[in-house]
């Protein structure tokens, strides 16, 4: 797999990961302003079809069929159980030269163990 990281505004940071074997990729916009994550995997699939033509000329008959897919999911941060992640594609688009806006406060708390 390969991921790219690149600024799509100052607010809002693109990841890319390219999946091995396969024509999909899922591209999840980090948007700090909204306080949300999309996600979208999207796929091409093509299927070609050759079959010799019953002419003089010899000629190859081709059927090529293109299929897209996409599905789409948008996450609030709040709904995170680890603010972790978040915090790293915060500190990845800082380093893009992003201006990401200061956390309000709606990020899920770090987990500790109870002891009691």
């Amino acid at each position: 797999m390969t991921t790219t990281h690149s600024k799509e505004d100052d607010y809002t940071l693109c990841v890319t990961t390219s999946i091995l074997n396969s024509r999909g990729s899922l591209t999840r916009y980090f948007n700090f302003a909204a306080e949300q994550v999309t996600s979208v995997f999207s796929e091409r699939a093509e299927l070609k079809d050759s079959k010799a033509a019953g002419g003089y000329d010899g000629g190859v008959s081709v059927a090529v069929a293109v299929a897209l897919t996409s599905q789409l999911q948008v996450q609030k941060f709040s709904d995170f159980d680890s603010q972790t992640e978040i915090e790293l594609m915060r500190e990845k688009l800082i380093s893009l030269q992003g201006n990401p806006p200061a956390a309000s406060g709606s990020l899920p708390k770090p987990k500790t163990a109870g002891l009691g």
